[in-house]
This record gives structure tokens, sequence and C-alpha cells, in this order.
């Protein structure tokens, strides 16, 4: 219903529509426009123009195409907490623009001499992750474990470090800290969040958010890491091949010239 390419065309409002739509789908098709827009504390008319970049020419084709794609047998509903991971994969099939942030993210990887990844709580664990998985495919990159280690009194030279951040909503003070810090000191930085609008997207070097609603346990984040995950392993994944390529081509280059 939302090509993944008009998704990443959207404001800050419209992505706001979007997120509440797919963390609510069984709710919206019985609300009025009217009911949404209080809900998601956007205007109608907002909502409107969401639904005119993705086709739709106004709310009540929308509430029927959205009927029609919940219609299915009850032994085969999903539970409700699948459907931001399920939404996530249908925007990335064989769309071009997932491929090439994960292949810009490979390239920044491999003109790093030293990869560290940083995330606090439940991303913490998964930039620890992404650490290690990256070490498998022989990348040298580290996990940053204590998020209130103190700054260094005297400058570094990180020009040849890369800082992975690792980051649900994009707005955690220790992560922004540590943003600023490293760049500060001539690192690259990217930022995985699950909010194209954070502030971290927004002082990193580049970044990839797969925009899924988030998911609050009173003061627990507890919204999905799947997607990070799979973007972790794409972008190790990638950095390896390039590398054996890169490899590869310099032997050809060698044998060539003698």
């Amino acid at each position: 219903m939302f090509p993944y390419q008009k998704v990443h065309e959207l404001n800050r409002l419209e992505l706001i529509v979007y997120k509440y739509i797919i963390g609510h789908t069984k709710e919206v098709q019985n609300m009025t426009i009217r009911e949404m827009a209080d809900a998601a504390h956007v205007s109608t008319t907002t909502i409107l123009r969401f639904l005119k970049k993705m086709d739709y020419s106004g709310f009540s084709e929308f509430k029927f195409a959205l009927k029609q794609s919940l219609k299915q047998p009850a032994k085969s509903q999903q539970d409700p907490s699948m459907e931001p991971i399920k939404n996530f994969f249908q925007l990335v099939a064989d769309e071009e623009p997932f491929d090439d942030k994960i292949n810009q993210a490979a390239d920044m990887i491999n003109a790093a001499d030293l990869v560290l990844f940083f995330g606090v709580g439940n991303s913490g664990r998964i930039a620890q992750y992404g650490a290690s998985i990256l070490s498998s495919y022989g990348v040298y990159s580290l996990p940053i474990l204590d998020p209130f280690q103190p700054e260094p009194f005297s400058d570094r030279d990180f020009s040849k470090t890369l800082l992975v951040l690792v980051s649900i909503s994009g707005e955690t003070d220790q992560v922004l800290e540590q943003a600023r810090y490293y760049k500060k000191n001539g690192a690259e930085t990217i930022a995985l969040t699950a909010n194209s609008y954070s502030v971290l997207n927004q002082i990193t070097d580049f970044s990839i958010s797969y925009d899924t609603p988030q998911n609050r346990k009173g003061h627990i984040n507890v919204t999905t890491q799947v997607p990070i995950v799979y973007t972790l392993e794409q972008i190790a994944n990638c950095s390896y091949h390039k590398m054996v390529d890169h490899i590869d081509n310099r032997f050809t280059e060698h044998v060539t010239e003698k």
C-alpha cells in the first residue's frame, strides 16, 4: 500500500501519519478522518496530503483498500506486533534506495581503519552484535560498552575512524554526545534509527532509518530491532564482498603489470 520510495519522500508530519497507520491498521479501518487526525495528532489536511502522495484520491478510497488488505481467514491473522516487521520487509524488497544506502554504508566502513559501534540499552546490545558480525567478516570493529565513559582531556585524531550509532529514537542524550565528540575529532558517523527526523539523523554524516512505530512499556522502549539487525547484516555482507572485489582487482592489476 505504501511504496518504499514514496515513504522516503514524506515530510515529518506525513511520516507521523504513515507510522500511525502501520501501527494501528485495525483501528484505522473503523475511524473517521477526524478521529484519526486527533489520534495521530496531525491535521486532516496532512492525512489527505499523505494519501495523495500514496496515490489515493481520498480517505474513503484508502479505507476501502485497507479493509481489503486486511481481509483474510481468521486462522491466518498475524500478531499485530508483526505488522511493522512485515511492512519493513515489504518496503525494502527489490527497492533500489535501500540497496543504495547499504552500499554507501559499506563503502564508509571499508574506507575506515577502525569501526566503532555505540548504543544504549537494547540498542547497545544490537551495537555489540554489529561489531561482532563485522569482525567475523574481517573488518576491525569494536563496541563502546560504557555509555557514561568520559571524554579524554585532550583532542584525538579520529579521521580514519567510523562511528556507527544505533538508536531507536535517535534522541538519546548519551548517543548524541558520542556522535558530537567523534565528529568534532574528525570521525565519520552513521546513524541507524527508527526515526528519519531525529536529532541524531541531522548531526551524523549518513543515516539509515526504517521508520517503524515505537513501542514503549512505561519508560522502556521495546520497539522491534529486527529491521536494524537485518540492516547490519546486509551492511556487513556488502562490506565483505566489496573488500574481496577490491583485493581481486588489485591482484589482477599486479599480474597484468608483470
